[in-house]
């Protein structure tokens, strides 16, 4: 079953300013990522972890660097992954 992955216009904006930055090595992270949730969100690479703070959603993030992070929401009765932002979920510590 694969799902399908929506990106937030939040994430969208945040991903526009990622690519403006031209770093090429976190663009081919991000979307190597997107195919992962696919096909598994609950595991893969990027430091899989479920958020527990989030109360009624089920909230997943993917280290993509050390500075960024991408936030996530799994919808099974949908089969839908949407993805909430790709910068981090800690602010800007």
């Amino acid at each position: 079953m694969a799902y399908v992955v929506l990106i937030s216009e939040a994430a969208r904006a945040e991903l526009a300013i990622i690519k403006r930055s031209g770093d090429k090595a976190v663009m081919k992270k991000i979307a190597n990522l997107l195919i992962e949730l696919q096909e598994h969100p609950r595991t893969g690479t990027g430091q899989v972890e479920h958020l527990k703070h989030f109360a009624f959603q089920e909230t997943w993030s993917r280290r993509i660097n050390k500075q960024y992070r991408m936030i996530y929401e799994i919808h099974d009765r949908e089969v839908l992954v949407t993805v909430v932002s790709l910068r981090s979920h800690y602010g800007d510590k």
